[in-house]
């Protein structure tokens, strides 16, 4: 059996099985050192300079000894109750979720649940949690709201290996980080389909196509639609009209969330930043499209009308904007 192998079957021993081998862990986890080599021993090639190396070389650290080394215990991860005495520690602001594509849907819909394990757990970082995720298939990465939501009560505690651990996280206050790519192409094609099929003649016909475009939220998700919507707002070639139109459904969102939040049910999510410097990059010299550009602003972040409105400006939406490929240094 390799190292990997042998260390996949010491975390199925300290995390969920200890009676694999006929041992026990105490009510904080700890298992007898000489009792897990002596259990291991007894299938597999297993002693203590194994056990040693195993826990220097992991990669994500699983596993610690007490100071003497005669104890040793999973560090998190742990589906039979006991209590790792982790300490409650104050989150940062954001932390992110990994997993595979084949989960997204459970988690739209009923956010982030611990499962088979006591917590649910949480990366540092969009690295971190795109790695974890690639061990589950396709990854997908969740953005959670973790400052927030130690303000409204909920409780964190973070790993002596670095893992951020929480009872549940609601939907609320999760936001998909990582799309795949030819989904969102998918999308934006259907969008142009629709732009090109149903010319715009007037404030009728914009409101018409831009809920044909918001029904493709039922099948693909708004996280979806929304990075569809400004991949062709990116896309200098899109014809201007079609890019006032797409100002449309960024309205209308805006009214299908507030009515969905009065219904309480699950709003959308809005990448303000992106929204209001792509339709302003795209649109500030199309003077048709200046109302729909300043009541998709002034709504999302409900602030009333300014004349001197110039969101490229903000260094902050500046940022967002190279992200879509938008260089807006001068020539």
């Amino acid at each position: 059996m390799s190292l990997q192998d042998t260390s996949k079957f010491m975390s199925l021993i300290l995390r969920h099985k200890p009676e694999t081998i006929g041992i026990s862990l105490d009510e904080h986890g700890w298992a007898n050192v000489d009792e897990l080599i002596a259990g291991i021993a007894k299938t597999h090639e297993f002693n203590r300079e194994i056990l040693e190396e195993i826990v220097r070389t992991d990669n994500k650290q699983r596993y610690s000894f007490n100071e003497d080394k005669t104890l040793i215990r999973a560090n998190q991860g742990h589906s039979i109750p006991v209590d790792v005495e982790l300490e409650e520690t104050e989150p940062p602001k954001y932390l992110y979720h990994g997993t595979g594509e084949k989960y997204r849907e459970s988690i739209d819909a009923i956010g982030l649940i611990p499962k088979s394990r006591l917590y649910v757990h949480l990366s540092p970082d969009i690295d971190t949690a795109t790695k974890v995720g690639k061990r589950h298939g396709v990854p997908v990465v969740y953005r959670v709201w973790s400052g927030k939501m130690h303000k409204d009560g909920y409780k964190f505690y973070k790993s002596v290996n670095g893992v951020w651990l929480t009872k549940e996280v609601p939907t609320k206050f999760i936001k998909r980080d990582s799309f795949e790519v030819g989904e969102i192409l998918e999308v934006a094609l259907k969008v142009k389909e629709i732009l090109s099929e149903g010319a715009a003649g007037d404030s009728k016909d914009k409101e018409r196509n831009a809920h044909l475009i918001l029904d493709l939220e039922k099948k693909y998700t708004w996280e979806v639609l929304q990075q569809a919507l400004f991949r062709l707002l990116a896309d200098d070639t899109l014809p201007l009209d079609y890019c006032h139109q797409i100002a449309y459904v960024f309205w209308y969102a805006y009214l299908e969330s507030e009515k969905r939040h009065d219904n309480g049910k699950n709003t959308f999510k809005f990448k303000k930043k992106s929204i209001v410097g792509l339709l302003y990059y795209r649109l500030k010299d199309y003077e048709p499209a200046h109302e729909a550009i300043y009541n998709v602003a002034c709504d999302l972040f409900d602030y009333d009308f300014d004349q001197d409105f110039d969101p490229l400006k903000n260094e902050k939406i500046k940022k967002t904007l190279i992200k879509y490929g938008i260089d807006l240094r001068p020539l």
